[in-house]
């Protein structure tokens, strides 16, 4: 059987993890795609030399390729060129983990914002990366009926859980997403096991939930507004509300606590290669991920034969896990995305931004994100560099709020 063809786009950590991960197995043909390709060229030999020290020969071509909206029309030339079956997008203006370089204090403030008002960051490069596609002639599918005709299948690593949805209104959706819910599901697997008193092995589970929720988990347990859906089986007996919630969560956040960061982002580049490796297997397999078919937050889906279906649990309606992504997503400083893929936020939110670092946005077309990013971009980098400068030995959180408060 022909390999597939594998484009990851975006040379940077979790591009790297995934190739550490992928390239031994040899199992596809690599390309990798970067704005800086003597960076990228460098990676990949560095990963065709480990390779090979396990007597693995891999082919991985490298390209070049800047996710901006002059250079679609170049970008499209390259996919055209490659034609894969299968782009793993990783590019972002400014990576989620930038933040956490602050000190704790300051972070602390900042993350107040939730991740929703740095969209266009994410947004920006994505957009352009599907227009590109779009302009290729590659299909994207757009529902689950489409997708055994489709040529390339389009992985989002940049918060999917928002990106996807509002690309889905302008018709460019990429096929599923990465990370995020699916991150929380072997911790959460394991504090059941623990619960039960057997191996995690043992365990499935079902779990609907958008970023905030994955996101704060793992950190504080259970939320007082808690946004998900949670089915589980024990050696396949449905197990569901043998324990509570609350128990399984706080022992997510005390007993499976874990790095985070850039070594964090192992447990993501394992949940993409667990999507990647069985999208075109012959058999369905069980998976969680976010954004599938454009849809907000993260699902239980099913991949395989070159498609994703959602995999909800029996009971749970297509509708009623949506409207719980959707309440998530508000907490998650995203109030609604528009049918022309408008995109208004949340003002407690958009607070926290204005108050720390002077940048006020309380709604965004598609169209802009490349300007709002860029904006956003300036700010961030001001606000960080006063924070360097004057250190945070003498820096409390109402201080921080205060700098901007006037």
């Amino acid at each position: 059987m022909q390999r597939k063809k594998l484009l990851i786009i975006g040379g940077g950590n979790l591009c790297l993890q995934v190739l550490q991960i992928l390239v031994p197995r040899n199992q596809f043909e690599f390309h990798v795609a970067s704005r800086n390709l003597e960076q990228a060229t460098r990676m990949c030999n560095l990963l065709r030399l480990a390779a090979l020290q396990q007597n693995v020969q891999a082919r991985i071509d490298c390209w070049e390729m800047d996710l901006t909206e002059r250079s679609i029309d170049s970008n499209a030339q390259t996919l055209s060129r490659i034609k894969p079956d299968i782009i793993l997008n990783c590019a972002s203006l400014q990576s989620w983990r930038i933040i956490t370089q602050l000190p704790k204090t300051t972070f602390e403030a900042l993350d107040e914002a939730q991740l929703g008002p740095w969209l266009p960051m994410h947004l920006a490069p994505a957009y352009a990366l599907m227009r590109a596609v779009v302009q290729a002639g590659l299909k994207v599918p757009a529902g689950p009926k489409t997708h055994s005709g489709a040529t390339t299948l389009v992985v989002n690593a940049a918060y999917p859980d928002a990106v996807n949805a509002v690309l889905y209104k302008v018709g460019m959706a990429p096929t599923v997403g990465v990370g995020n819910i699916a991150n929380l599901v072997p911790a959460t697997r394991s504090a059941i096991a623990r619960l039960a008193g057997c191996e995690p092995v043992r365990v499935q589970v079902k779990l609907i939930g958008q970023h905030f929720f994955s996101h704060c988990v793992p950190r504080r347990g259970l939320p007082a507004q808690a946004n998900f859906h949670l089915s589980y089986w024990i050696d396949g007996r449905d197990c569901t509300d043998f324990y509570t919630c609350g128990d399984i969560f706080a022992g997510v956040a005390q007993h499976f606590r874990r790095l985070g960061g850039v070594d964090g982002q192992y447990l993501t580049a394992m949940s993409a290669v667990s999507v990647l490796e069985n999208l075109f297997a012959e058999t369905e397999v069980d998976v969680h991920a976010p954004g599938p078919d454009g849809l907000p937050g993260g699902y239980p889906v099913k991949v395989g034969m070159g498609r994703v279906l959602l995999g909800l649990p029996y009971g749970v309606r297509r509708d009623v896990a949506i409207q719980l992504n959707e309440a998530g997503q508000r907490q998650d400083g995203i109030q609604a995305i528009q049918a022309d893929g408008t995109v208004r936020f949340g003002r407690e939110q958009m607070n926290v931004m204005e108050k720390l670092l002077g940048f006020f946005m309380p709604e965004m077309k598609v169209q802009d994100a490349a300007g709002f990013a860029h904006e956003l971009g300036r700010k961030y980098q001001a606000f960080a560099d006063h924070i360097r400068h004057q250190g945070d030995n003498h820096v409390t959180q109402q201080s921080i709020f205060n700098r901007h408060a006037s």
